[in-house]
Order: C-alpha cells, then sequence, then structure tokens
C-alpha cells in the first residue's frame, strides 16, 4: 500500500551534548521489525511513498546544475551536501558543454532559480518526516556546481550584502542548524578564497551569507574537521539509532587513518605552496586545486555505507603523487554500497589504475555508482569504462543523459536508469536497499525505475 503522509503524534525529544531538541513529527512506519522489509510497496508510474522512521533516504536531486544529496537519518535528522547551480550557458563549449541535457529540461528555463528549485524538493521531503529544519548543512568545496553561481541574481531579503546564489538561498529559506564547510571562518586555504579563487566573487558572496547567518539567523559553522565522528550526530532518536555512524574521511588533504580519530596530512602547508597563477592554478604548481580540497564523507546505517567525495580526484599526479587524494581516502574509508561518482565521473577521478596509479575503485568497490551529470561528458568514456571494468558488478545510476553516454561501452548494461531524480532508500536496520529513479521536470517525482533490494555487505 501506498504510504500515508505525517500521522499527528507526540513531539520526540532527546539530550545531546548542547541542549534538549524538540524533534519532528514523523512516520512511524507499519511497525513489522523485520529490517529488510520495506514499509510500503513501490509502484513505476506512481509518486515515491513516504519516508518512514528507521528508513535512510539518500536522495540526488537533479537540477542540471551540478550535484545536490539531500539526507533523511533513520530518526528525523535531516542533512543537505551541497546545492547546485553552475549558471554555464546552454550549449558551452568545451568541458562544460551541456546541449543535450539542458535540450531535454533545464529548471531555469521556466524562471525558477536553483535555489527555489532545490527548496521545492526539500519541501515535499519535509512533509514526510514533520521536520521543517535542516539540521546540518555540509559543503563540500567552493564551485559554483556545488555552492551555485552568485552573478546576476537578487539581494537577498534579509540582507544587501549578498545574492541569492543556491546556497545562500536555500539559507534564507530554512531554518538552519549547522553548516559545516571546508574554510570556515578564515576561508585562506590554499590562498584568500574571497579574492584569489578562480571564482572569487562567488565565493564572497556565499561567505557573506554564512557570516550573516551565523550573526542573525542563530545558524551555528564550523569548519569540517578530518577524522571526526561526532560533527553530524543524530538529533531526535539517537539512543534508538546507535549503528548510525558519519566518519569524516577528510579536507584539504588531512586524511583520516582509519582509526579513531587520527589523521595524516598530506598536501603542502600554507607556507609551502606556490603557484604560477592564482585564478588559473596549473596541475604542476605546487598548491591543490578546488576540487582536491573537498570534504569528504562516510554515511553508515548498519551494513550499508555511502561515500560522498565532492569533486575528489587525481589530477597532476605525474608531477605531484599527493594529488591522487582519492586512493588514500579510499584505503581508509572501505568499501561501500552507494558511491556517489567523484567529479561527476570526468576525467582524472574515480582512480581505476592510471599508469598503474589512482587506484580508488579497488578498495571502494562500490555496489552502485550514482552519476549526477550536467555536462554532456559526465562521466567521460575513459573514466566509465575503466571504472566498470575495474568493478565488474557494479550498478550504475545517472541524473543526466544524452546520445554522448549512450554509445559508451556497456553503457546500456551498467546504467541502470537516467534522467531525474535518484533516490537511495535503505531499509531499516541497514540489511538491505533499495533504487529509484524519479521523474523531475513534472516535480510530481512519480516512480520511472525501481530496482532491487540489494543487500549491505
Amino acid at each position: 500500500m501506498i504510504a500515508v503522509v505525517a500521522l499527528a503524534a507526540p513531539a520526540m525529544s532527546c539530550t545531546n551534548k548542547e541542549n534538549v531538541i524538540q524533534g519532528p513529527v514523523i512516520n512511524q512506519g507499519g511497525g513489522d521489525d523485520d529490517p529488510s522489509t520495506q514499509t510500503s510497496e513501490v509502484k513505476v508510474g506512481q509518486t515515491l511513498p513516504a519516508w518512514h522512521e528507521g528508513e535512510m533516504d539518500l536522495h540526488f536531486i537533479n537540477t542540471t546544475a551540478g550535484e545536490c544529496v539531500f539526507v533523511i537519518f533513520p530518526d528525523g535528522t535531516q542533512m543537505l551536501i551541497d546545492a547546485a547551480g553552475s549558471q554555464v550557458a546552454t550549449g558551452a563549449v568545451g568541458s562544460t558543454k551541456n546541449t543535450e541535457i539542458r535540450s531535454r529540461w533545464d529548471p531555469t528555463q521556466s524562471g525558477e532559480r536553483y535555489g527555489q528549485f532545490i527548496a521545492g524538493y526539500l519541501k515535499h521531503c519535509m512533509e514526510w518526516t514533520g521536520n521543517d529544519k535542516i539540521d546540518y548543512i555540509m559543503l563540500t568545496h567552493f564551485h559554483n556546481d556545488h555552492f551555485g553561481g552568485a552573478n546576476g541574481l537578487p539581494k537577498s531579503s534579509k540582507s544587501s550584502s549578498y545574492t541569492l546564489q543556491s546556497l545562500p538561498e536555500i539559507m534564507d529559506t530554512f531554518k538552519v542548524g549547522k553548516l559545516v564547510d571546508r574554510g570556515y571562518p578564515d576561508y585562506n586555504y590554499p590562498f584568500d578564497m574571497a579574492t584569489m579563487a578562480d571564482n572569487a566573487s562567488n565565493c564572497a558572496n556565499y561567505i557573506a551569507a554564512v557570516k550573516w547567518h551565523v550573526a542573525n539567523s542563530g545558524m551555528k559553522a564550523e569548519i569540517f574537521k578530518a577524522g571526526a565522528n561526532d560533527q553530524f550526530p543524530l538529533l531526535y532518536k539517537a539512543n534508538d539509532y546507535q549503528n548510525v555512524r558519519v566518519q569524516n574521511i577528510a579536507v584539504n588533504g588531512e586524511v583520516w587513518t582509519g582509526t579513531g580519530t587520527s589523521t595524516t596530512k598530506t598536501f603542502p602547508s600554507l607556507s609551502q605552496i606556490s603557484y604560477a597563477n592564482s585564478k588559473n592554478i596549473l596541475s604542476s604548481d605546487n598548491c591543490p586545486e578546488e576540487n582536491h580540497c573537498s570534504a569528504m564523507v562516510r554515511i553508515s546505517y548498519g551494513d550499508f555505507d555511502f561515500f560522498e567525495g565532492g569533486d575528489a580526484q587525481y589530477d597532476g599526479i605525474s608531477n605531484y603523487s599527493w594529488k591522487d587524494i582519492e586512493t588514500p581516502v579510499a584505503k581508509a574509508c572501505g568499501k561501500v554500497e552507494v558511491m556517489k561518482a567523484d567529479h561527476h565521473g570526468t576525467q582524472n577521478t574515480n582512480g581505476f589504475g592510471y599508469k598503474d596509479k589512482a587506484w580508488a575503485m579497488r578498495y571502494f568497490q562500490p555496489q552502485v555508482w550514482v552519476v549526477c551529470s550536467w555536462t554532456d561528458e559526465h562521466p567521460r568514456k575513459a573514466t566509465f569504462e575503466g571504472v566498470t571494468d575495474l568493478v565488474p558488478g557494479m550498478d550504475a545510476y545517472i541524473t543526466n543523459s544524452g546520445t554522448t553516454q549512450k554509445a559508451y561501452t556497456g553503457y546500456s548494461q551498467r546504467f541502470k536508469a537516467g534522467n531525474g531524480h535518484v533516490v537511495v532508500r535503505v531499509a531499516k536496520g541497514g540489511k538491505t536497499y533499495h533504487v529509484y529513479t524519479l521523474s523531475d521536470s513534472d516535480k510530481k517525482y512519480t516512480v520511472k525505475y525501481a530496482s532491487g533490494e540489494y543487500k549491505s555487505r
């Protein structure tokens, strides 16, 4: 049967380190103690049934402009990872050519901002959970296809100091508990991001929004801490779901060792960094690229593991071995059930043995690989074919696809579904999960494809 949304129930509460937090009113589920049983039947052509307490959802929201993942934890705690909003024009040349993807659908063609579109999707999910707050925002790194382009957008109604770039618009729209990124509060690694990054004006706009909300809306902000396992605790029923774990793997080249909270620093310190041109950093420079610096996290529920690595990559490895950030991260993380493809699966990513180096996928070995594509060559041919050869049992899902990707060897066999939001729903207890593709352009979120059940290892 199809789930009923948010029945009235007493609000939950729990105690954490800081205070007593009032919990959301949520769907309690059907009372079935079998962790491998889904609460509601899912039917192709119908709206995805509501999330219920005990399940964990991973929503890969398709904006056609980058990456955005919304996590609903088993107790109703909610976490947003990135908020895509690249303003690259349709038909742009080079590696950002996106004519095929945008010819199918682009939410901005109807005059909607990316931040508005994301907010609408989140509100739909919040009807299930009864929680109208984003408990955590995690920004992996400072690129427009992860936090939005800022140019040409209206000023915030809350402050004239910033425009409605995607992530700032999300901050304006929802109550946010805590924001975590790789630079707060100084934003000075590998140099001053607000003045020296190649998208400095967008970084400055985002920083202004963060500082305004910290000062005025009650939002907390912290720098992402490599090795930490307590930065994103469950807030409502933590005692009932002690098998949920959020492990920070790496940020700014500092990588968890896999033991306790200890880390190893692999990137140059500020005093060691050198570059030829701060606005066009070459792979031969002794300076990490923005993608290298991504914050990376593993989210676990029982036997189920999900890896989110932002735009981790290994370009520049021929000049500096430390520029392969993926392999040490993969070794620390280990096998996962679901992996968001690093850097949209573009070149020099998702290591499959470049010059007998860059072996990340040998360690991740995902069952499911989700590609958040926003150009006509996400993933790149060599990356897709290399990864699928190295991980032969893996299924792939893609948010946008066209004739370019469909020409790849093995595309029809390995990509199970595309062109829509991708949702991973983990059953109560974490032993099994299903993957769904939902309609995007009509905002009805109907199930286009359903796959599973997958068994967690």
